[in-house]
């Protein structure tokens, strides 16, 4: 099974579809920050979290935990949100969670053992509330006004032809400038064996 949580107005061909809105004719009509998900233990193979995450407040955690629960050993949680640093993040009055890949990491037991021992401490999230969700890809989508210098640079450090000042310029921009990034996109396996 797959799902496509939060899904609204948007099908996708093999999925079934969550929301709250009745309205929008969902498979299954679940408010996802409030409610257990209304699927069986280790059902789906693919969840698809496509500009959801962002709306989640404080039932985010029990959200992580549910989609965790559901997941199937190497399921696939595909994550779509705006970057949380461009304008379109700030812009919606309903966006109440930046989701940045760093804090996705933190739902990954392996990067949490790794922390605890490197640093002697770590929030340790995926060992305290038993999710586990390994980093598979990330990326981003980037601001039309910044495509043509994202993609100079990258053919630059595919080709090594890149220099030292280059690298950490464009390093630095991504780091520090705002609307570089449009959107962050994320994939995730369920680890549960």
């Amino acid at each position: 099974m797959k799902i496509n949580l939060g899904s609204g107005y948007k099908r996708i061909d093999g999925f079934l579809n969550i929301d709250d809105d009745p309205l929008v004719s969902p498979d299954f009509l679940c408010n996802i920050e409030k409610e257990k998900l209304p699927l069986e233990d280790n059902s789906v193979e693919e969840i698809r979290a496509h500009h959801i995450f962002e709306h989640i407040g404080a039932g985010f955690i029990p959200l992580m935990q549910e989609i965790y629960r559901v997941s199937k050993h190497d399921a696939i949680l595909d994550i779509l949100v705006p970057h949380h640093f461009h304008d379109n993040y700030y812009s919606d009055p309903t966006h109440c969670r930046p989701i940045t890949v760093g804090g996705m990491y933190m739902f990954c037991q392996k990067t949490n053992k790794e922390q605890i021992e490197m640093y002697g401490s770590s929030s340790g999230i995926g060992l305290k509330y038993n999710i586990n969700f390994e980093m598979v890809w990330f990326d981003f989508e980037y601001d039309q006004f910044y495509i043509e210098m994202v993609d100079r640079m990258k053919k630059k450090i595919e080709d090594e032809t890149i220099t030292h000042d280059e690298h950490f310029m464009f390093r630095r921009l991504m780091r520090e400038a705002n609307n570089v990034a449009v959107h962050t996109m994320i994939k995730m396996k369920a680890v549960k064996e």
